[in-house]
């Protein structure tokens, strides 16, 4: 009778550590599949950096259409070209007067007064 029951008890045990090694083995894949090479965690750090980058190639798009729209307006457009010597190198017309005027830096911090020894 009793070889009955440990045979009982053997199969249980059996059943149990099967089935703890399944579960240790689905917590195992889960953690891989969450913080493992190419994990959830590694794929949406690539996304976030994608969508970063496509955005920093979309406005280097604009700012490259703007300077070959400027290249065009200096090739062929004479105001174009008196505005930016203007702007830029600071030239006027014959009998001009340009008046500089720099721009504004705050403040240097006044120097205490030197007191006498």
């Amino acid at each position: 009778m009793r070889t009955l029951l440990q045979g009982g008890n053997d199969r249980r045990r059996t059943r149990l550590a099967i089935l703890a090694g399944c579960a240790v083995a689905l917590l195992l894949l889960a953690l891989l599949e969450v913080v493992g090479e190419n994990g959830y965690l590694d794929r949406r750090a690539r996304r976030q950096q994608m969508q970063a980058l496509a955005e920093e190639i979309e406005k280097l798009k604009q700012e490259n259409q703007g300077l070959t729209q400027k290249v065009k307006d200096l090739r062929s457009d004479p105001h174009a070209i008196e505005e930016l010597a203007r702007e830029e190198l600071r030239l006027g017309r014959p009998g001009e007067v340009i008046v500089t005027i720099p721009r504004s830096q705050p403040p240097a911090s006044p120097l205490p007064p030197a007191q006498p020894q």
